[in-house]
């Protein structure tokens, strides 16, 4: 290595290791926290002063806490289906009956697609994403006449 490369490899070393040293000050400001100080903004300790005992144990209750959601999570909605279901067989059906002046072709003939009605409660997920078919391309030709503006 020649003496400028080295000279180099050593002052961004040492900007490494001053910039890992430092402490990254955070302010609240109002209700809100920035790396960036604000008028009236409060200086906020953000050392985590557990130790790594208190850390872990933190940790296992979050993740045991996390498993006992999801756990209740399945629970109520397996009830809401079961309450759904119920329900279903115990509504009144209606008449299938026709009346004789009644034609066949006097019904109408489109269906209905049913509504997708949200979840009376609120449900968190992760990792599911629903593939929404994507609009076909519009025709360009009609609106653009390729003269500039």
């Amino acid at each position: 290595m020649n003496l400028v490369s080295s000279k180099a490899f050593v002052l961004a070393a040492l900007c490494a290791l001053l910039a890992s040293a430092q402490a990254q000050e955070a302010y609240r400001c109002g209700n809100t926290y920035s790396q960036k100080p604000c008028p009236g903004g409060v200086v906020v300790n953000t050392d985590d002063s557990r130790t790594k005992e208190q850390k872990a144990a933190a940790d296992a209750t979050t993740k045991r806490d996390l498993r006992i959601a999801d756990s209740m999570e399945k629970t109520r909605l397996q009830q809401e289906e079961a309450q759904r279901k119920a329900a279903l067989k115990s509504a009144p059906k209606s008449s299938t009956k026709s009346s004789a002046n009644e034609k066949p072709s006097d019904k109408p003939t489109h269906s209905k697609k049913k509504k997708s009605t949200p979840p009376e409660y609120f449900t968190a997920r992760t990792g599911e994403k629903k593939k929404k078919s994507e609009p076909a391309p519009a025709d360009k030709t009609a609106t653009n006449t390729g003269a500039p503006k």
